[in-house]
């Protein structure tokens, strides 16, 4: 009997402990503490812009993850275009989550994942609302002020150099079969000529000749 008591009394004081000194979950997110010049030296895109599309939740490798577009109003690293695309974490922040909202700027940290070659960003990259990015904004420095612009002087750059090859290509192209016209035209009239100059006189040879200049 004295046994099934203290068994008894085990079992409550167990779950007292649970119950006063709940357990720490498991994976909790830990970050390495930096600042934005530490962050932008180990970031590939560095730019401050506003969400303009929030796309839906996908899997990548075991994570949820989420695309976010961004129109950049200002780039210190690795911004390619006026509209940036990054991939954030979508899990929880104890999984080093983030949820960035619609309409809203931010000062982001992205990295390239090797897995996939795309922009990834979570938690612990130092994400942070333009609101509250005064401090970071002024250890990154002046920035540059992104326009559409900018590419698009780009895009027509690149534009012209492909019509340029395609032009050339098709100009060779009409001066090597125009040759090959040519002679065999030359070829064709020097053969009628000999076979005319064998059965008549040159003067009707001459006078019956579709060579023309050829000759």
């Amino acid at each position: 009997m004295k046994r099934l008591v203290w068994f008894a009394l085990i079992l409550l004081l167990v779950g007292l402990g649970y119950t006063v000194f709940p357990g720490e979950k498991a994976y909790a997110c830990s970050c390495v503490e930096s600042n934005a010049q530490e962050k932008l030296k180990t970031s590939t895109a560095v730019f401050t812009g506003k969400v303009v599309k929030r796309g839906g939740v996908q899997i990548f490798s075991t994570d949820r993850v989420r695309a976010y577009t961004f129109e950049v109003d200002t780039a210190w690293k690795g911004v390619s275009s006026k509209r940036m695309t990054v991939m954030g974490n979508d899990a929880g922040s104890e999984s080093c989550g983030i949820q960035l909202d619609k309409n809203q700027s931010y000062l982001i940290f992205a990295y390239q994942n090797k897995m996939d070659d795309k922009l990834h960003t979570n938690l612990c990259s130092g994400n942070v609302s333009i609101d509250q990015a005064g401090d970071a904004l002024k250890l990154l420095g002046a920035g540059k002020v992104v326009s559409q612009a900018d590419f698009e002087k780009n895009d027509q750059g690149r534009s012209w150099s492909f019509y340029l090859i395609i032009y050339g290509g098709v100009i060779l192209l009409l001066v090597l079969v125009s040759g090959w016209i040519w002679r065999r035209k030359k070829r064709a009239c020097m053969l009628g000529s000999d076979l005319r100059d064998n059965g008549s006189t040159a003067t009707e040879g001459k006078r019956k000749s579709p060579c023309g200049t050829l000759r």
